[in-house]
């Protein structure tokens, strides 16, 4: 092991969060713990978050293909007219 960062495919990465974030919304990455009769129902994420990456490695990935990557931000052009 040289003990250096491991490279990611951006690609592969925007794919695999995007499975994790569809489990997630379809109820698949619930946990469950049982206290006697009692059974509690639930998972932690911050979509939000999970979100942004996605964005993210979808830049990466259009970068790395050579493709250009969705704009997110517009510049607003603002004209004052003096009537």
């Amino acid at each position: 092991m040289s003990g250096g960062p491991v490279p990611i495919d951006p690609c592969v990465e925007a794919r695999r969060l995007r499975e994790i974030l569809t489990a997630i919304a379809t109820g698949d990455s619930v946990a469950s713990a049982r206290f006697g009769d009692e059974e509690i129902r639930y998972h932690k994420a911050d979509t939000a978050r999970l979100e942004r990456l996605i964005e993210h490695y979808d830049r990466e990935c259009a970068v790395s293909t050579g493709a250009t990557p969705k704009r997110k931000r517009f510049a607003k052009r603002m004209a004052f007219r003096p009537y």
